[in-house]
């Protein structure tokens, strides 16, 4: 990866009544729509080898996405502009997803509120280049 790329790791909660395969297809539409986005990559981390007879999917890390980016304060805005529109759009208002760079977590929710801007706006700031 280049010097001035990130990888931020996101986790989606989709809350206590959701199962693995609500989970799996949420994880999966949300990738869809991030690919479409100007990041480098969006992958599903792979959670350890399969059992045997397992098949590849059964392996992923359910709720779990990798993006490649440039570690700038623009994409870094824009992925998480993308989650929150994305969260918007969902039926249950109180999933959310958690971004992760370096060891730094930030929640991301649905509705925004003047607090978690402010929370977003220090986030982006540890983690763009000067």
């Amino acid at each position: 990866m280049a010097a001035d790329s990130t990888l931020v790791e996101l986790h989606l909660d989709a809350g206590d009544d959701a199962d693995a395969r609500e989970i799996d297809e949420l994880t999966s539409k949300l990738r869809r729509e991030l690919i479409r986005t100007d990041v480098d990559s969006v992958e599903r981390p792979v959670a350890g080898e399969a059992p045997p007879g397992a098949k590849a999917a059964d392996v992923v890390a359910l709720g779990t996405l990798v993006v490649g980016l440039a570690k700038n304060a623009g994409m870094i805005k824009g992925l998480i502009d993308s989650v929150k529109d994305w969260l918007g759009r969902q039926r249950e208002p109180q999933r959310t997803v958690e971004m992760e760079i370096d060891g730094d977590t930030i929640v991301v929710g649905g509705i925004s509120s003047t607090e978690q801007e402010r929370l977003i706006t220090a986030f982006i700031e540890r983690h763009s280049e000067p």
